[in-house]
């Protein structure tokens, strides 16, 4: 487009002012169909040449003599009007002659002798004479135009004159070339600032911005061009970066949180074995039965140790990526024989179970069993830290075959969890209740160890609750294809 502009622009001007000096020459100039000088001139000539054209033109044919006169009055009338005398004979008569021309003839004659030729042009010290004899096939005209004041300047008799008149001209053209080329350079200048160089500061500016770690700077200049791309690249970089720093930030937080979280969850059953072995050792049980109080309690809190750091054990594998799973084909048919097994422990625990199969074909799931255990475990061990004191705890476990997918829902009918905390349970060591930060009552980790199994497994796990209406996790799984 710069090279085209480059090109176009200085055609533009130069065809506009070679028309802006033809029309104020042609103004002065060239008057056609009648000569309008009393001075020489190449477009003189071909001026007088076109009248003496039109002369022929309006007097041949047939028409009267009347008709013929009224045609000519306009162009007659222009011609004397510079000083020319007229003369016409029509078949050796005169047909018409200027008024108070005295002898037209004569006149023309001692301008010129030269009558033999037809459409003669003569121009001498003494003035210009025109002569032209033509017919129509039946009569014959003869045209005489003489102007004895038309003059021939003495700068086309002088050599050294004519060099002047010419190298004057040729500056003024060379002139009028350069001031064309300088106002096209100043034009293409400023179409280059606004569309090229403004849109490069601007771009510069906002990548500086970015480069100083200003992500909320956006480039707003708009364009289908290679800078407007160039922009919308560099606005589409600063996005990502933010996002990126973002993840990472939280990713930080949620590290330090998991961090503090495992501190305090270990802090807390490690107090308590140091606190009952301490007793043990100062000899405050001094009982059988205060000794035995003392080691179930340390046991207990040893076991809950165990339990955390089994669990951010497994968490940690599946956050590196360093679990592979060892899948095998599961029936809906296994998976509910594995679910009746449940039903024992959660009768000891003062629950009830009910199972719902609403399948169809017995699809077949790929699993890692083991881990696949691990997930319904964790999900039935929080219904059961988790029940309400005043309430029979009830899991309803229900299977529903789709197309592609069979959906898995564990239902309990414990506290719930309100709708600010329900799109977090999953995250790592989030605890819904400031209550439960009880380490007897789970490390924090379990449905974030689910949540990684089940996407290892190709599918998706979410939850649905209503405080006091118990908690649902359902599980989406593919059919018949292995992770």
């Amino acid at each position: 487009m710069t090279s085209l502009t480059a090109i176009v622009i200085p055609t533009v001007l130069i065809v506009a002012l070679a028309a802006i000096v033809f029309t104020l020459s042609s103004a002065q100039i060239i008057d056609f169909p009648s000569a309008s000088q009393v001075e020489y001139s190449t477009l003189n000539q071909l001026q007088w040449s076109q009248a003496v054209s039109d002369i022929t033109e309006k007097l041949v044919g047939s028409d009267q003599n009347s008709v013929k006169l009224k045609r000519l009055e306009s162009i007659i009338g222009r011609l004397e009007k510079t000083g020319a005398f007229i003369y016409i004979t029509k078949n050796g008569e005169e047909f018409y002659k200027t008024p108070d021309g005295g002898d037209i003839l004569e006149k023309a004659y001692s301008v010129s002798s030269d009558d033999d030729g037809f459409n003669s042009y003569y121009l001498g010290d003494n003035g210009l004479s025109v002569m032209s004899r033509f017919n129509d096939g039946t009569t014959e005209y003869r045209l005489v135009i003489v102007n004895e004041s038309y003059t021939l300047p003495k700068v086309v008799l002088d050599n050294e004159n004519i060099w002047g008149v010419l190298i004057s001209r040729t500056s003024i053209a060379i002139g009028a070339v350069i001031i064309v080329f300088i106002l096209a350079i100043v034009i293409i200048s400023l179409i280059t600032s606004k569309t090229i160089v403004g849109p490069i500061e601007q771009i510069t500016a906002g990548a500086n911005e970015i480069a100083n770690g200003n992500f909320d700077c956006e480039i707003k200049y708009k364009s289908k061009n290679e800078l407007g791309q160039l922009a919308d690249s560099f606005n589409n970089m600063r996005l990502r970066v933010k996002e990126s720093i973002e993840r990472q930030r939280q990713a930080d937080q949620k590290q330090k949180e998991m961090i503090a979280g495992i501190a305090h969850d270990l802090r807390t059953p490690l107090t308590s074995v140091k606190g009952y072995l301490e007793g043990l050792r100062d000899g405050i049980a001094d009982t059988p039965e205060k000794q035995k109080r003392y080691m179930d309690t340390i046991y207990s809190s040893t076991c809950s140790t165990e339990k955390i750091l089994d669990d951010l054990l497994a968490f940690s594998k599946l956050e590196l990526g360093g679990t592979t799973l060892n899948c095998e084909s599961v029936t809906v048919a296994d998976f509910l024989e594995f679910a009746e097994g449940l039903r024992e422990e959660l009768t000891k625990r003062d629950f009830d179970l009910e199972i719902i199969d609403r399948t169809k074909t017995s699809p077949v799931l790929y699993l890692d069993t083991d881990r696949f255990t691990r997930v319904i475990n964790n999900i039935i061990s929080n219904s059961i830290r988790y029940r309400r004191p005043d309430v029979k705890g009830k899991i309803t476990l229900t299977i529903i075959e789709y197309q592609k997918t069979v959906l898995i829902e564990l239902k309990d009918n414990g506290m719930g969890v309100d709708k600010e905390s329900l799109p977090r349970i999953f995250d790592t060591l989030y605890r819904a209740d400031k209550a439960r930060t009880n380490v007897r009552e789970g490390s924090g980790l379990g449905l974030s160890i689910c949540k990684q199994i089940v996407e290892l497994h190709g599918g998706l796990i979410w939850a649905q609750s209503e405080p006091g209406n118990g908690l649902a996790i359902l599980i989406s799984l593919p059919i018949g294809k292995a992770s």
